[in-house]
Order: C-alpha cells, then structure tokens, then sequence
C-alpha cells in the first residue's frame, strides 16, 4: 500500500457542513461502540470541531486507497481462468496429466508486499465467498513474478473464451504451459 500517496488523499481543509455532518455521524457511532471506540469517536470529534487540520489523519486512517477497476478486473480474470484450468485438469485422465507438466500452471496467489492484487484476491475469496477452492489457503507468493506468470496466460485464456471453450483439452493446457515456461532469449 502506498501510504504517501494515502496521506496525499487526506483533506487538509474540510467545510463546515462536511465537518458537521462528520461529527453527527462520529456521535451516532460512538453511541453503538464499546467503550474503545466511544473514546477514539470522541477524539475525532474533537478533532472536527476544533479544525485541527494537522490532525485530519487521524480522522481517516481507517480508509484505504481506492483499488482501481483493472486491478479487480484483472484479478477476477485470473481466477476465472485458473477457476477452468483447475476443472479441466480434474476433467484429464491420469495419462494426459502425465504428459504435462501441471506445476508450472499452479496458481500461486499475489505478492502481498507487491500492489493491491493480493488484497483484491483475499476479499473476493474470504468475504465475498467467491472461488471457494482458494478459502482457506495461504496465497501469498511472496514474489511478483506471479503476476508476471498470469499476464503471460491471459491472452490465451481470452482467445479460449473468445471460441466460447468450457474445458480445455490436453493441448490448450500445453498452450498455457509454453507461455509460461518459455525462457526470454
């Protein structure tokens, strides 16, 4: 996450109607918290009414920087297409599994340190109970060379979706494995 660029986000001046409507909402929730978040709601309270612009963040350290709509969109497109790659190898007879080289088409999750992909991938899977095979895996690849790996199998997948395939076949998961194992001359 790149908090710089989070601390930017931050208002250095707020209005006065939007700081009011931000201290009715602060008092409505310190109403529902336990006794923790009734102080931290008051702080912020305090923080509003007396415009302390130097102190804003603390008002809104709890927000996160947006995630783009690419990076959902590439994301969600990377499940997808490991989502028919995993049923068509469960769909392969134990003769053409052997003929592949299946590890290298593993899906190895996001690099956590490496952008949002990671986070995206964790809420779709953990929260939205999407893509039930990943709940409760770790899927941190610790290295962005995944993401690199999937971009490499994307416009396979594309192409296959374009010819409307529901399963692919021994030689379409070939297909995906040269494109990630081929060596960069």
């Amino acid at each position: 996450m790149d908090y710089e660029k989070l601390n930017n986000m931050i208002p250095e001046t707020i209005s006065l109607v939007d700081r009011q409507l931000l201290i009715n909402q602060c008092k409505i929730l310190s109403i529902f918290g336990d006794a923790q978040e009734k102080v931290l709601y008051e702080r912020r309270i305090e923080i509003l009414e007396k415009g302390y612009t130097g102190l804003y963040q603390k008002v809104f350290n709890t927000l996160y920087e947006e995630v783009p709509i690419s990076t959902y969109q590439e994301v969600e497109n990377i499940l997808k297409m490991y989502n028919r790659i995993n049923d068509s190898i469960r769909y392969l007879n134990d003769e053409d599994k052997e003929l592949l080289d299946l590890g290298s088409l593993e899906f190895e999750g996001f690099d956590v340190n490496g952008g949002m992909h990671y986070y995206m991938m964790s809420y779709l899977v953990d929260r939205m109970d999407e893509y039930h095979e990943y709940k409760g895996r770790e899927l941190k690849s610790h290295t962005n060379s995944s993401l690199s790996k999937y971009n490499k199998m994307l416009p396979i997948h594309t192409e296959f979706e374009q010819l409307k395939k529901d399963r692919y076949s021994t030689s379409d998961l070939q297909k995906f494995i040269e494109a990630v194992t081929v060596k960069m001359n």
